[in-house]
């Protein structure tokens, strides 16, 4: 009979003889978190559709936003970004914001599949919306998380809130005094009070991830944060008028530093919670990463990135896109995004693009035409180079009806519950 200390004792000689060749190990190596996929919900893109006269999905109920996550989930999504708001009509039952979103759709609340029309109001329906996608997630194994457009007027005219309707003291200025209507400065401390209690009611319903998106602005830069406080502060640092370019990267620079410091507050609260939520950002053309550091950033959105990982604010960076090279997508593409992850380098999650949405001429559909491929193999590059070159995951933008092709969702979660599902091991205590 072989016994216990007979049969650990080949391995005891290999412990010891290893630990003379190489040293004691200080850790064992793990398998690290799971390869993420990120996958963005803007889930008032289902409303609406119809397949054979029957319409597919009631986006103001809770089998509606399981049945929205059941597509979602065909691209192997492991968390779930789901959009909160739309500038800043609400899409939950916010006691804070009360201006929710109001459109003519079909209510589908009748007991046959006659389209009425009405109106859907998503910060009035039962139950809360947000709430009960976030618990779906958390059901299914699922990361729940917010994806939170970084302005609250977005592009229209009617997403505007009514918190920033009552307050146009607080409203953006431009360098002549033109106030920017119904978009407020973060200058002003009340402004912030109010976005952390907006924050607050995401924490409170359940989020695992906050992702704040810099492409979604409503058009915002440094050029309509002449206010008092920050030209106050300028003077103050300066001791100067501040410059009447826009762009100047003084100006630009001191506007940044409101911006990191209203993140500072978001990562204060959501520590306040007692809970692990993570705080990601997402910066459109993000690379070249040159010098000085991040200055397309900061003059178009005010977002000094590198400083916000240096400052240990952030957990995850997501790169919404890079100005790839028509002449070689996959090869500068690959180019660009390794130039942010050697700048992160390890400090915090770095995830990569695989865009099938092609507004800025840089997602699946630009590549398909620069390179004659299918979509759904553009999408198996995509996702092997973020997967080869270390990234953390990818991000998928807005994963609706419709959007990502059946052929291109079967791929991304094959790779990715395949070869790419786990990052490369790591040693841990």
């Amino acid at each position: 009979m072989t016994t216990m200390a007979s049969s650990g004792l080949p391995l005891l000689v290999a412990a010891c003889v290893a630990a003379m060749l190489y040293g004691v190990p200080q850790a064992v190596s793990q398998e690290k978190a799971r390869f993420e996929v990120a996958a963005w919900v803007d889930h008032f893109d289902f409303a609406g559709i119809r397949r054979e006269g029957k319409y597919l999905f009631d986006t103001e109920t809770v089998e509606g936003c399981a049945a929205i996550l059941d597509h979602v989930q065909e691209v192997g999504a492991t968390t779930i970004l789901w959009r909160n708001c739309g500038g800043a009509t609400m899409r939950y039952q916010s006691a804070v914001e009360a201006h929710h979103h109001e459109s003519k759709l079909d209510k589908r609340r009748v007991p046959d599949t006659r389209p009425i029309y009405g109106w859907v109001r998503y910060g009035e329906a039962q139950p809360d919306i947000l709430r009960s996608a976030l618990r779906i997630c958390r059901e299914r194994g699922l990361r729940p998380g917010v994806h939170w457009p970084y302005e609250e007027t977005h592009w229209s005219g009617w997403t505007i809130g009514g918190w920033n309707l009552e307050h146009p003291q607080y409203w953006g200025r431009t360098v002549d005094g033109h106030a920017w209507w119904g978009r407020c400065s973060l200058g002003w401390e009340e402004v912030v009070r109010h976005k952390l209690a907006l924050v607050t009611e995401l924490v409170d319903r359940g989020i695992e991830v906050l992702f704040i998106d810099f492409y979604r602005t409503g058009g915002w830069s440094p050029a309509y944060e002449y206010v008092e406080p920050v030209a106050r502060s300028y003077r103050e640092a300066h001791g100067e008028e501040p410059p009447v370019d826009p762009q100047d990267l003084r100006w630009c620079r001191h506007v940044a530093g409101y911006v990191t410091g209203y993140l500072r507050r978001v990562r204060e609260t959501l520590d306040a919670s007692g809970r692990k939520i993570d705080l990601y950002v997402g910066i459109p053309e993000i690379a070249p990463v040159g010098d000085p550091m991040g200055v397309r950033s900061i003059v178009a959105h005010g977002a000094d990135w590198p400083t916000w990982i240096d400052q240990g604010l952030i957990d995850g960076l997501v790169i919404n896109s890079v100005r790839w090279d028509a002449e070689d997508p996959m090869g500068s593409t690959r180019n660009l995004c390794r130039q942010v992850m050697k700048l992160v380098h390890g400090r915090c999650r770095v995830l990569w693009p695989v865009r099938q949405y092609d507004f800025s001429g840089f997602g699946i559909p630009s590549y398909r035409k620069a390179t004659k491929l299918p979509d759904e193999e553009i999408a198996r590059r995509l996702v092997e180079m973020a997967w080869e070159e270390g990234a953390d995951g990818i991000s998928l933008e807005c994963v609706d009806y419709g959007n990502y092709r059946e052929k291109t969702r079967e791929v991304i979660r094959t790779l990715t519950t395949g070869k790419c599902k786990f990052v490369r091991t790591e040693a841990v205590p």
